[in-house]
């Protein structure tokens, strides 16, 4: 057993060295980004939308290619409705459809290269509206 022992010590030498320099070159990795092709390097072009006052964020999720916040407030669908109107077009973005049914409001506005889908519902019995507003790329 002691002479096998003996011959694992160089092969474990030789594996904790390679470990080591393989640790410290990639701590040291610092890479540059050429053309702009790297994937994650471009910022998104999302704008933080504002939501009407007295809101409350529910849940947030984002994806490579959209970002959806749900939230809740005590102002009317209408007013919602309203709101985001107001904001989409001090924006110059072009409404796209408008949808209208069972209290159930969904518009979606353009702008060249992101799609903006809003959301509102209100239940009967309770005294908030459910908001959701999801930012894509086309």
């Amino acid at each position: 057993m002691p002479g096998d022992f003996k011959k694992l010590i160089p092969i474990l030498a030789v594996l904790i060295f390679a470990f080591a320099g393989s640790y410290a070159g990639f701590a040291q990795y610092n890479p540059k980004i050429q053309n702009g092709d790297v994937k994650g390097a471009k910022v998104s072009q999302e704008s933080d939308l504002p939501m009407p006052i007295s809101s409350e964020i529910i849940c947030s999720s984002r994806t490579l290619d959209s970002h959806q916040t749900t939230f809740q407030t005590k102002k009317s669908p209408e007013e919602v409705m309203a709101f985001y109107q107001n904001v989409f077009s001090d924006k110059n973005w072009t409404p796209e459809s408008d949808r209208r049914e069972d209290g159930i409001y969904v518009t979606t506005y353009n702008d060249q290269d992101l799609l903006a889908t809003i959301t509102v519902t209100k239940q009967p019995d309770d005294e908030y509206t459910i908001v959701s507003l999801k930012m894509s790329r086309r």
